[in-house]
């Protein structure tokens, strides 16, 4: 501290200058802060507010997060729910095309009994053509089709035969189609083979 009068270095506190003994009682005190301290508090307080603005944003994404698993969860289990309905269906359908593709196979022609040493449908086909397979379905016009895929020597050639029947609730079925090698066949060409099957076939489990 310095003495206003004379310019003599005091000590902090003293009421007198010991150098020309002017009165420093009525001095004002020193209230002025130092920039060092301000600018330390300013700062503390802007630190505060990080911490704060980070405390917030911690719990928005907290808060974020568990909304999102909470739509997850409700997606998933939408989902799994979706399959679990599709699947059943599906079961129920497969089981419902399976009957109608073993009514088909199980059946008989009118005109190729088995009084007259006919085998069913199913045997008959099996014998005649290699690489056999079944299969039922709704046609777009809503007609119940049970679908018959093999391949027999057409004129010494390899062909594709795909034969459709229509069955009915009654469990009755007529052919409804019959395609070589993707190309629709007359009736004439589809009444030809089926004799031609039916007879390789008659008597197939050595009754006659």
């Amino acid at each position: 501290m310095i003495c206003k009068k004379c310019g003599n270095q005091i000590k902090e506190g003293a009421k007198f200058c010991n150098n020309c003994g002017y009165d420093l009682s009525n001095e004002p005190f020193d209230t002025d802060v130092s920039d060092e301290n301000v600018q330390s508090i300013t700062l503390k307080k802007e630190d505060e507010n990080r911490d704060n603005d980070k405390f917030t944003s911690s719990n928005m994404n907290q808060q974020d997060q568990q909304q999102k698993k909470k739509t997850s969860k409700i997606i998933i289990w939408i989902i799994v729910t979706i399959a679990i309905i599709v699947g059943l269906s599906a079961l129920a359908s497969g089981g419902d095309y399976s009957s109608k593709v073993s009514s088909v196979k199980n059946g008989y022609f009118q005109a190729y009994s088995s009084d007259d040493g006919y085998p069913n449908v199913g045997d008959a086909f099996e014998n005649y053509f290699d690489d056999t397979s079944w299969k039922a379905f709704t046609s777009d016009d809503d007609m119940e089709i049970v679908e018959f895929n093999g391949k027999f020597l057409y004129y010494d050639d390899e062909t594709d035969c795909c034969l459709q029947f229509q069955t009915y609730e009654d469990g009755s079925f007529d052919i409804y189609a019959v395609e070589f090698n993707g190309i629709p066949q007359d009736k004439l060409t589809i009444s030809v083979l089926l004799e031609k099957v039916m007879d390789e076939a008659q008597y197939i489990d050595g009754n006659n």
